[in-house]
């Protein structure tokens, strides 16, 4: 079987004074997609925009009206489609004193700690590339990111921390 190699492959991390940013590999995300009720019903929760549900070690994030991500193990749904995505995104842990700075720097958001606290995402865009960002603590995010563009992602993101 064919093992799927990592865009970021030559670039494992890159660390800078209050700030580390690398590759967080080895995640399960599933999108799925039908009307609000058969969600609820399918998944066990009703999940609103802005912030993330957990529930049975699962994370729920709602990335349009009748779609939600679920970050973990796979939930049988009936009555809604299912549609993995762990292949085709990189997700990138960035943590540290000056996370949010460096954000500010790359997006168009709030990302002060009374406006995007834990549990807040947002779905934006970095470089004109669309990303999810996900406040996962105080001081730490996960970006995620479709695959193919992943580099450049990250290119804007080790730029960017030369002008903190």
């Amino acid at each position: 079987m064919l093992e799927a190699v990592s865009p970021l492959v030559d670039h494992a991390a890159h660390e800078a004074e209050g700030l580390a940013l690398r590759e967080a590999p080895g995640f399960n995300l599933i999108q799925y997609a039908g009307s609000d009720r058969a969600l609820a019903r399918e998944l066990g929760v009703e999940p609103g925009f802005g912030k993330v549900e957990k529930s049975e070690g699962r994370t729920f994030i709602r990335v349009a009206p009748h779609q939600v991500w679920v970050l973990g193990k796979q939930i049988e749904a009936r009555q809604c489609l299912a549609t993995p995505l762990s292949s085709g995104r990189t997700r990138f842990a960035l943590e540290g004193e000056k996370a949010r700075a460096l954000l500010a720097a790359c997006a168009a958001v709030d990302f002060s700690r009374a406006a995007f606290g834990t549990g807040s995402y947002v779905m934006t865009g970095i470089h004109h590339t669309p990303v999810l960002i996900h406040c996962t603590g105080p001081e730490s995010f996960h970006i995620y990111a479709m695959r193919s563009f992943a580099l450049s992602v990250w290119e804007t993101l080790v730029d960017a921390v030369q002008g903190l």
